[in-house]
């Protein structure tokens, strides 16, 4: 039997202690912040700004590992190596990435996507693998941890949507389409995880679930082209992280508590380098040592207002 060495989680950071009011002090400042750096402020993201969209976060006051104390999620190479891990992984993404396709932009993207247009952001760097940043118009978008959106031949490196592999999923296990189809009629869902995964329906095993071997090279197995944790960020992503960081003057981060390192080392690096960096979260991050300026509010609190006083209209198509 193989054996891989434990992948240590980063933990959860506190909750917040105290909430910051947003006053006309607080915004006044964000304001400026904004406008001293126009055009050179680089935005760092993660999952506190999907969660308007439904999309569940890790560590949040509601997020998975508060919420669902003995969750752990699947490991890079349980899934690499694993028929089982597989298994449970796509029989619940099965489930999941139904909701998760059908996710929309929230005010915060929008306001986010708004800036850059105005010339205020340079760009972002995300934690986040919905492509919501995208969708709602942002341009200058790294996702740091990869896309739902496509799955990869581990083998071969043969790439497709992940549409087209829910209808072979769907193909091979026509059972769980009924299933599901039930749920759907009676109004039910299965727990949400964040990144398209769900918590199975009582009785449901994935042990007979069935997946697709690469259409390519007909041996490979597929992922979905995201950095699950124990998994590495690519050399070309990472180095182009820390260009965005040099070309910046300051950072902006939101929604996020920087517990993973491919996304704190950013910080670190801006702040090794001199530059601002300016947190809007709310509860304890790993940057908080690191930051100009911590603001203990949620990105939507904030981010939309800011854009407004900046000449940026926001809509919320969520809102109904």
């Amino acid at each position: 039997m193989t054996r891989f060495a434990k992948v240590k989680i980063q933990g959860m950071y506190g909750l917040p202690k105290a909430h910051t009011p947003v006053t006309k002090a607080v915004l006044d400042s964000v304001e400026l912040f904004f406008r001293r750096h126009k055009g050179r402020v680089l935005g760092i993201t993660g999952a506190g700004v999907s969660v308007a969209s439904g999309i569940p976060d890790y560590r949040g006051p509601n997020g998975t590992y508060r919420v669902y104390g003995g969750y752990t999620p699947i490991l890079h190479h349980e899934l690499v190596s694993q028929h089982s891990s597989r298994q449970r992984y796509w029989a619940r993404s099965f489930f999941g990435i139904r909701p998760a396709f059908l996710a929309k932009p929230n005010k915060t993207h929008f306001a986010l996507a708004g800036l850059e247009q105005k010339g205020y952001l340079d760009g972002l760097v995300t934690q986040n693998v919905d492509g919501l940043h995208i969708q709602a118009g942002s341009r200058n978008v790294l996702e740091l941890h990869g896309t739902l959106k496509n799955v990869k031949c581990i083998d071969c490196n043969h790439t497709e949507s992940r549409g087209e592999f829910q209808e072979k999923l769907e193909e091979l296990n026509p059972q769980w389409v009924e299933f599901y189809q039930k749920m759907a009629h009676s109004g039910e869902e299965p727990a949400r995880r964040p990144d398209g995964d769900v918590e199975l329906p009582p009785g449901l095993r994935y042990d007979s679930f069935e997946y697709p071997r690469c259409k390519h090279c007909m041996t490979g197995h597929y992922m979905p082209t995201v950095i699950f944790f124990g998994g590495n960020v690519p050399d070309d992503v990472r180095s182009r992280s820390f260009e965005m960081v040099d070309q910046a003057e300051a950072l902006f981060v939101c929604g996020t508590s920087l517990a993973t390192f491919s996304a704190y080392r950013l910080v670190k690096h801006a702040r090794d380098l001199g530059k601002e960096i300016f947190i809007a979260s709310l509860g304890e991050t790993r940057g908080d040592k690191d930051a100009t300026v911590k603001f203990e509010v949620s990105a939507e609190e904030i981010v939309p207002l800011v854009a407004a006083r900046l000449g940026i209209k926001v809509t919320d198509p969520i809102d109904p």
